[in-house]
């Protein structure tokens, strides 16, 4: 009995108490072998994850990208040396500098009145139309068509044009109506009679007679054209006042010394904004609101010169519009994408107003070999490609800069999440954002709508896929829309090059060519080619001894010149 008794003592603790214990060993070390496999978990992940960002640096490296911020700052340059080392030029057009209001206090575009449309513009009759029926005599001095003839349409168009004699558009504003070399009294309403077997309505009119009969920009809140009752089945046709071109050209002589400090400022060797490199996100740019009334003001004064008959000063006025365009896209500036961007208006705003010079016929033959040679010489497609590769290295070098590496957790299940999941997501972000450059062939001034658009689809999917999200600049740039207006814009200036050649070859011949190749060498030395497809522009000589010239637009098909939203790249446009 009492050996039993001590091994009964010596045998299994039996009791709550032991048993509690037997349960918390177990459980810590289950805790523990948990917590060991999610840190090795964790470690494992994060592992992938860098090496899988490091990976991305190296392939972006092998393929010549550099992704080092500091490799992109401008170098310092002399003030004296420096274009932005005049304190009017740092003033007037580097983003947050004080001057800007100063100088657009003394821009035309946004004081000088009528160059806006507005409800209240005083308005000019530009026609008196009647109708009557078709057996009916039409009224003395009136030019008589026929409502049922395809050919009165045109006819009509004629007399209003003839009316308010030689316009061109006002570059200043999308909603301008245009500058006039008449005075207003000077206009002569024409006299128009339609003979109908019913009388139209003042629709049925305005539908007849279109605003774009007129050299108006597109974006009108309202018709220009407005038809008024006159008595029975008889209209008055008004417009808004046009500006007269003589009046602007005084109006802007006021702004000389300002065009003085311009022109001496763009003389000196180097280009380089004032202010802090360091950081991606404070670094100096080009106020484009500056950017854009400078250039909108000088295209104007060179569709007065042109109504003038000063090819001469037009010239001048397009030549330092051009130089200004010129030395913000040198290397010394920082070409962020919305200086590129402002590169790409300027250069869509020169393309316009040579085609208004061309429409005019006011160009002469030297003035369009001068232009030729401006046109030739804008790229505005490799500074959007450089602009993208800054934005892109600046956000890289943000994201490394900060703890975070730049990753917010979508929802609060994702700050659950291994970090290194968020660095495999931005490393395949970073891919797609460089691959989006691939569209863009600088080197033969191609691009690509097919691989934006994919790309586009593939950042799309990113964006909305993975448990985190990308903080700063990373996909926040319209890449797509920036890099169709740019394709937009360079054809247009390509096909003003070819216009420029086309009238040149009018002005020697009397007519245009049959084809584009009759142009070369004396008038063209090369055929500038669609930036969609790399093919050669579409041309043919109308009927009338005008020309269609046109070039396929982003969808990449031919549409046969067709305008609208989906039709072609029409000149002019």
């Amino acid at each position: 009995m009492a050996v039993a008794h001590e091994l009964a003592k010596s045998g299994p603790d039996s009791s709550p108490k032991a048993s509690w214990r037997r349960k918390w060993r177990i459980a810590a070390g289950l805790t523990i072998c948990v917590a060991l496999a999610v840190a090795l978990f964790y470690s494992e992940e994060n592992f992938r994850g860098q090496r899988a960002w490091d990976d991305c640096r190296h392939t972006l490296k092998a393929r010549g990208i550099d992704t080092d911020w500091n490799h992109l700052i401008p170098a310092p340059v002399p003030d004296a040396e420096n274009v932005f080392g005049v304190p009017e030029m740092q003033s007037w057009f580097v983003n947050g500098a004080a001057g800007w209001d100063d100088l657009a206090r003394k821009l035309p575009h946004s004081t000088y009145p009528g160059l806006t449309m507005e409800t209240n513009a005083p308005r000019m009759v530009l026609a008196r139309v009647v109708v009557v029926r078709s057996a009916t005599a039409a009224p003395g001095g009136f030019n008589v068509l026929r409502w049922d003839d395809p050919a009165s349409r045109a006819a009509a168009a004629k007399l209003l044009t003839d009316a308010l004699g030689p316009a061109a558009k006002a570059p200043q504003s999308r909603i301008g109506l245009g500058l006039m070399l008449r005075r207003p009294e000077e206009v002569q309403p024409a006299r128009i009679c339609f003979q109908c077997q019913t009388t139209p309505t003042a629709k049925a009119l305005a539908d007849f007679l279109p605003d774009n009969i007129l050299p108006v920009n597109a974006d009108l809140s309202e018709r220009v054209l407005k038809f008024d009752p006159d008595g029975d089945d008889a209209w008055r046709v008004t417009i808004p006042t046009p500006v007269r071109a003589a009046d602007y050209l005084a109006w802007c002589d006021g702004l000389e010394p300002q065009f003085a400090i311009i022109r001496n400022a763009l003389r000196r060797p180097y280009c380089r904004m004032q202010g802090y490199y360091g950081n991606p996100d404070r670094i100096p740019y080009l106020n484009f609101r500056a950017g854009r009334a400078l250039v909108q003001t000088l295209g104007a004064r060179a569709q007065c010169r042109l109504l003038l008959d000063q090819p001469g000063e037009a010239l001048d006025d397009l030549a330092l519009a051009h130089d200004f365009r010129r030395r913000l896209a040198e290397e010394r500036t920082p070409m962020t994408l919305l200086a590129a961007m402002v590169n790409v208006a300027v250069g869509g705003f020169s393309a316009a107003q040579v085609n208004e010079g061309v429409r005019l016929h006011a160009w002469r033959e030297s003035d369009l070999a001068a232009l030729q040679d401006q046109l030739k010489s804008i790229d505005v497609v490799a500074p959007v490609k450089q602009s993208y590769l800054l934005e892109v290295t600046g956000a890289l070098r943000s994201l490394e800069s900060v703890p975070s590496g730049g990753l917010i957790p979508r929802s609060t299940f994702a700050g659950w999440c291994p970090r290194g999941w968020g660095y495999r997501n931005m490393a395949d972000y970073v891919r797609v954002e460089f691959d989006r450059l691939d569209s863009i062939d600088t080197s033969n001034q191609v691009i690509f709508a097919d691989r934006v658009d994919a790309a586009g689809r593939k950042t799309k999917a990113l964006e909305d896929g993975g448990p985190y999200k990308l903080a700063g600049s990373l996909g926040s740039s319209p890449f797509a829309r920036a890099v169709q207006r740019t394709a937009q814009v360079q054809t247009q200036i390509n096909q003003a090059v070819i216009a420029c050649a086309l009238e040149r070859y009018r002005l020697v011949h009397g007519e245009y060519p049959e084809t584009l190749e009759a142009l070369l060498p004396q008038f063209l030395d090369t055929t500038p080619h669609d930036v969609i497809g790399g093919q050669s522009p579409h041309y043919r000589r109308a009927a009338d001894g005008t020309f269609v010239l046109y070039s396929i637009a982003w969808s990449g098909q031919d549409k046969g010149g067709m305008h609208g939203t989906n039709g072609d790249w029409i000149w002019p446009d």
